[in-house]
């Protein structure tokens, strides 16, 4: 049975053939929109990540020592 789409990752969808097929028959290069995904991932991480929130409690927590 054929999975449906909606159920698959984007990496599955990467390497399903037909859609290699249907990339290069429109002149995707996948190598390009593999490293675009990794780019866009990296940052979707940043943005929702914190950066670095035990430092930033430990200097709140250096200024307010008396």
């Amino acid at each position: 049975m054929p999975i449906e789409i909606p159920e698959c990752s984007l990496a599955e969808l990467m390497r399903d053939p037909m859609i290699g097929l249907v990339m290069k028959s429109d002149g995707v290069d996948r190598g390009s929109l593999e490293l675009l995904l990794e780019r866009v991932s990296r940052k979707r991480e940043r943005i929702l990540t914190p950066a670095f929130p035990l430092r930033a409690q430990a200097r709140a927590a250096v200024r307010c020592t008396c």
